[in-house]
């Protein structure tokens, strides 16, 4: 996919998040009788947008900036330490997740401890499907 589709995509998706966000926030003020997280996550949602068309505004602006962030996101060193890091996260995750069930459990706060390993099942199951659909992508 050429760069200029994956900049037009992220246009499109931030566009996306303003609108969902204002519908949100929309509901909240329309609909008697909601609770205000839809507010809260609806503003969040929109900042979010907002955010990222100044990111992209910033990102077109000239040939230069363009083809900088085309190296940043393609060179193969880049890629390469963001898959590492991005690795090294979700393993770290799951240590530290799998260390908090037992002490969870440790001292007797079962509810918690059942919540954080279905989190972690969930992650795991994620993982596989994630897994088996690159397999055979490659």
């Amino acid at each position: 996919m050429d760069f200029e589709r994956k900049i037009k995509i992220r246009k499109n998706v931030a566009i996306a998040y303003i609108a969902i966000g204002l519908v949100l926030i929309g509901i909240n003020v329309f609909v008697q009788n909601v609770n205000d997280f839809i507010s809260s996550f609806g503003l969040m949602i929109f900042v979010i947008g907002i955010a990222r068309i100044v990111q992209i505004k910033r990102i077109t602006k000239n040939e230069e900036s363009i083809n900088k962030r085309r190296i940043a996101e393609t060179d193969e060193r880049n890629v390469m330490l963001w898959t590492k890091a991005r690795g090294l996260a979700a393993v770290v995750f799951t240590m530290v997740a799998a260390c908090a069930i037992v002490i969870l459990e440790l001292i007797n706060m079962h509810e918690y401890a059942t919540i954080v390993s279905c989190c972690v099942f969930a992650y795991v199951i994620i993982y596989w499907i994630c897994y088996f659909i690159v397999y055979k992508r490659y």
